[in-house]
């Protein structure tokens, strides 16, 4: 006898399990056939990372760019639920922050350990990685539209199932770089970051999502700025754009966002730190083409002072928020003297 449940219509059952975690959408995926199906075609959000060991996953979560969050709407802003966290670690200190890493709350967030990963050689862990990750892209390909993934690299049969996520809406890649994450030997680390330039390549001319994508982050790799210009050159409604660490990104990212992107008007939300290049007057003059921003993070980027930056705004950009290379330190007034009991000064 089947559930009233599963009796109800297919489209309303989608929508209701749109709003599960993903641990309660698994479990309701293993009651039968029918509930399988449902539950595959009702994954919208979902951030992904593959890690060797538990200890592996801490380490990368914590080398992770801490991201300030906008006060305008933004498609990778935390739940109300993570906020609250975020607030109770503050309060609380590092030992709250040791133990949130270790327990997983995002109900979105799926963390794989590679059992008895010190028996396999990188090339071994490596393939598993790539394939991995291509099979759960392809299999959920048609109804994600929120994807945050945390990579060794980029590898082509990543990339080429990345290009097939038709509901494509947000998108976060993060290039793992910190070395205890992962041992690449030396002579595959030139061939892999060829194969990553390449994958970039293929991603950004093949991407079905291009020209519908309205968020997108990018931390480390081999992304150059052609290829990101490519990228964009394809859409005219991405609100939030996000480059960290991406080494390949130089000055002509702004010649092209301030003067020559058909959809400049439409961000709101830019951040590009520890990349981009140089800052000088010319570039503050293309930042300044950018009409509609409502935030800009310029966190890490060197070539004009703090000082400059925030003049700037002031006097022409008036951007709500605005981050400059080296935000302001303001140290609380500490006291000058030194208050001594009294009974110290008596002699004995």
């Amino acid at each position: 006898m089947s559930s009233p449940l599963l009796n109800l219509p297919p489209e309303l059952l989608a929508n209701m399990l749109s709003f599960l975690p993903i641990q309660a959408l698994l479990r309701f995926s293993q009651t039968c056939h029918y509930s399988h199906g449902l539950a595959k075609s009702s994954l919208h959000t979902l951030s992904f990372g593959i890690h060797p060991t538990r200890v592996s996953g801490i380490i990368s979560r914590l080398a992770s760019t801490q991201y300030p969050q906008p006060k305008a709407t933004s498609a990778f802003a935390a739940s109300g639920e993570s906020k609250a966290r975020q607030a109770r670690r503050d309060s609380l200190g590092s030992e709250s922050l040791a133990d949130e890493l270790f327990a997983e709350q995002d109900p979105y967030k799926v963390s794989v350990l590679i059992p008895d990963a010190q028996a396999f050689d990188y090339k071994t862990l490596f393939a598993f990685h790539s394939a991995l990750t291509k099979s759960i892209l392809l299999r959920h390909g048609g109804t994600l539209r929120n994807l945050d993934l945390s990579l060794w690299t980029l590898s082509k049969p990543i990339a080429k199932a990345l290009s097939k996520l038709a509901a494509l809406r947000a998108l976060s890649i993060r290039i793992e770089d910190y070395p205890h994450v992962r041992a690449v030997p030396r002579k595959l680390a030139g061939r892999q970051q060829i194969e990553q330039r390449d994958a970039w390549e293929l991603l950004v001319n093949q991407a079905t999502w291009a020209s519908r994508l309205h968020a997108l982050r990018v931390e480390g790799g081999e992304l150059s700025a052609r290829q990101l210009c490519t990228l964009l050159s394809k859409n005219r409604w991405c609100a939030e754009l996000w480059l960290c660490k991406c080494a390949s990104i130089g000055t002509e990212l702004w010649s092209y966002l301030g003067s020559e992107w058909e959809g400049r008007a439409a961000l709101r939300i830019l951040g590009v730190m520890r990349c981009g290049g140089q800052l000088n007057e010319e570039v503050l003059d293309l930042i300044g083409g950018l009409g509609g921003l409502q935030f800009l993070s310029l966190e890490g980027c060197h070539g004009l002072d703090s000082e400059t930056i925030e003049r700037r705004n002031r006097n022409g950009w008036r951007i709500a928020e605005c981050i400059p290379p080296q935000p302001k330190v303001e140290f609380a007034e500490v006291q000058n003297f030194i208050e001594v009991d009294p009974a110290y000064l008596e002699d004995d």
